[in-house]
């Protein structure tokens, strides 16, 4: 078949160059089911605006779309007509009934995937308009076709805003595995740290988010604050946002300055560096849709300590050497005990490979198109 991937999201979700592509990685194992398939991502950065050729049968289209804050606008003559289904990274997004349209003119089936159906500007002027202008745009799609859910948690956030259960699908985000550092064993965790600028036996404490709300930026400083005795802890954050003044305001205030290190943005070929350097990674955010930063620590054998959370929930259950913390007491309790064994975070990372494709998603999708083809 020939098949489309949609990503209207145009914050920093699948930015070229820095993240685990969710929709690269979907794409990956379509095409090597042996499906065409054409990935659409929308961009703010004209530079970026190009078509990739990631193997024979998958292409992506960096596009410029119009947008609104966070939500995309695809133009609809971009979309190749002759297109068998059409995968979309959905959530909130208020643009989606014109795609939808034209794919019902042109008898393409839409399959849209879904990790939150809220704001994540909680309690804010902008979340509340959102969320308002959500429920009359795409809710009222949801409410008619079929749709695919990240989690059971967001199964239930549909049901409760009024989808009928019978029209929701679970299938699970994966990893690409196929972009990650295959030998990073080979590599010497001291080394890597000096060369991020620490010292070989220092132990650090890593988080990979945005500088914003939902993620906690400032409770994980006073974390820090906490344990920074307990061992010879340092922090390294990768991540930039609108708290940023306030994140370095307060390393001043605890004068920490030459405890913690602050990166913008790393380039994803080097990102293995920072798991592989970390001993800790730490999660704060109460409300993580899923945590692709999690799998990806798992993967290279970083202990995980994250807050209880819809992602984090799934992808921490019965993993050996991490921990799905109730409190932020609980996180600073795991990292100032014992380390956890090798063979626990080694046995964690082969369940992350196996349990965490994409493959499922990839069957769920084609089997939606074959069911509504059948109609």
């Amino acid at each position: 078949m020939k098949l489309g991937i949609l990503c209207t999201m145009m914050k920093r979700f699948g930015t070229k160059g820095f993240y685990n592509s969710q929709e690269i990685g979907l794409g990956r194992a379509l095409s090597e089911m042996g499906h065409t398939v054409i990935v659409y991502k929308g961009t703010k950065d004209k530079t970026q605006v190009e078509t990739v050729q990631i193997n024979e049968r998958l292409t992506v289209r960096y596009m410029r779309m119009p947008y609104f804050v966070a939500h995309g606008w695809m133009p609809n003559h971009e979309i190749d007509p002759d297109l068998d289904g059409l995968f979309c990274f959905a959530d909130q997004q208020v643009f989606l009934p014109h795609v939808v349209g034209y794919c019902k003119r042109h008898n393409i089936v839409f399959v849209p995937y879904v990790g939150t159906t809220y704001s994540l500007y909680v309690n804010t002027l902008r979340g509340k308009i959102m969320d308002t202008v959500f429920a009359g745009t795409t809710l009222e799609v949801y409410k008619h076709i079929p749709v695919l859910a990240k989690t059971e948690a967001a199964k239930q956030e549909l049901v409760n805003l009024g989808v009928r259960p019978e029209l929701i699908s679970i299938a699970p985000v994966g990893l690409d595995v196929g972009v990650l550092k295959h030998d990073f064993q080979s590599y010497d965790r001291a080394e890597l740290k000096r060369e991020l600028g620490f010292e070989g036996d220092d132990v650090i404490l890593c988080n990979v988010a945005r500088l914003e709300q939902d993620k906690r930026p400032l409770d994980l400083l006073k974390l820090f604050v906490d344990v920074q005795d307990q061992k010879k802890f340092r922090l390294l954050i990768v991540g930039k946002g609108q708290m940023r003044q306030q994140v370095d305001e307060k390393i001043r205030e605890y004068g920490i300055e030459d405890k913690v290190k602050i990166l913008d943005r790393v380039p994803y070929d080097s990102m293995w560096k920072i798991y592989t350097a970390a001993d800790y990674y730490v999660n704060m955010s109460e409300v993580e849709i899923f945590g692709m930063a999690i799998m990806e620590a798992m993967y290279y054998h970083t202990s995980v300590a994250a807050r209880r959370a819809i992602g984090p929930s799934l992808t921490l259950k019965g993993m050996r050497g991490h921990c799905l913390c109730d409190s932020d007491a609980d996180i600073e309790r795991w990292i100032t005990a014992e380390y956890p064994r090798e063979e626990e975070l080694q046995e964690s990372a082969g369940k992350v490979v196996t349990d965490f494709s994409w493959n499922p998603c990839a069957r769920a999708f084609i089997s939606q198109i074959e069911q509504q083809r059948a109609r």
